[in-house]
């Protein structure tokens, strides 16, 4: 794999270590509590304010990757955001881009029906009579399994078909009986600005997006048995063209793509969980440009820089076994 960093790069990244370091003295606590309990204050958010000094040259290589890729002409933009979970320490490389986050909303809505399923038993199990194909869904470049026509499936089973295969039919099916108020508690809950799901404007940047995926690896909205359901849903997912691309293909990853284009632009998108082992961490790439291949060689390329980091004897800690 190619190489990012030059001597001078070195250097820079040296010294602008030494500042962070500094900086991190002064640092606040960032805690953020999710809201809606009268007794009880589950933990939504706590990392310190500033990104991790010790992060600062991984996020140096990946900055002069993603120039060096618009520079080339392969993407128009690419903004990353990576949280180790065993400290939070984590870097946000161009949160100042928002993507159309597409598919990518079928994660909080499976989790929307996860948390009114607590309070309503059978909910899961109920069927749904699928009887044609939806017109006028939004073409997709990567597609997989689709419901067949005829057929009933569970709520349970359009999960498996929206999220593992990305399905939109299924997606519809669930939008229908999905419950849009708890849907939206949910998002102020998490202190996000609740999407109105039929502006097809809305956007969102891979930081606040990656606070969904912090919901189940920490199981702070839902049950752990409900968290640990989705999240090993989410390693199913049949779209191998992102994060898993070119890490090593016996790693355990829950992810969740999307794609979105108007027909000039498009954008690939694939956020998740990679649960390398002693030191899982969130990575979240959106990416925008005009060519789908280009975009997904660009996340796969993130993910094994990333990858190769965060594996190295360095940050290789027993702090966090999840396996």
């Amino acid at each position: 794999m190619q190489r990012w960093l030059d001597d001078a790069d070195k250097q820079a990244v040296s010294e602008a270590a030494t500042t962070a370091a500094a900086e991190d003295l002064q640092c606040e606590q960032n805690v953020k509590r999710l809201t809606g309990y009268s007794k009880i204050g589950p933990l939504a958010e706590s990392a310190k304010a500033c990104e991790t000094e010790s992060l600062l040259p991984l996020k140096m290589t990946l900055t002069a990757y993603i120039a060096d890729q618009q520079q080339s002409g392969n993407i128009i933009s690419a903004s990353v955001f990576l949280r180790r979970m065993a400290d939070n320490s984590w870097i946000n490389i161009n949160p100042e881009h928002v993507y159309h986050p597409a598919s990518l909303l079928k994660v909080p809505e499976m989790i929307t029906f996860l948390k009114k399923a607590e309070t309503e038993p059978g909910l899961l199990e109920q069927k749904v009579l699928f009887k044609a194909p939806y017109r006028d869904l939004p073409t997709q470049y990567y597609s997989a399994k689709t419901l067949q026509p005829g057929h009933s499936y569970t709520i349970k089973e359009l999960f498996h078909f929206m999220i593992v295969y990305s399905d939109n039919n299924a997606n519809v099916e669930l939008f229908a009986r999905m419950d849009l108020a708890q849907f939206s508690s949910m998002y102020r809950a998490m202190h996000l600005t609740v999407p109105n799901m039929t502006d097809y404007s809305y956007q969102v940047g891979p930081k606040d997006y990656s606070r969904f995926l912090e919901l189940l690896f920490n199981a702070s909205y839902l049950s752990p048995q409900a968290s640990e359901f989705a999240a090993e849903l989410l390693t199913e997912t049949t779209f191998k063209d992102g994060l898993v691309k070119r890490i090593p293909k016996n790693t355990i990853v829950a992810h969740k793509m999307g794609e979105w284009g108007d027909g000039i632009t498009v954008e690939l998108h694939d956020c998740g969980i990679i649960y390398l082992a002693n030191n899982p961490y969130i990575l979240s790439v959106m990416t925008r440009g005009t060519d789908m291949q280009h975009l997904s060689d660009v996340i796969a390329n993130i993910s094994q820089m990333s990858y190769e980091v965060m594996s190295s004897p360095s940050f290789n800690s027993p702090a966090l076994a999840t396996q």
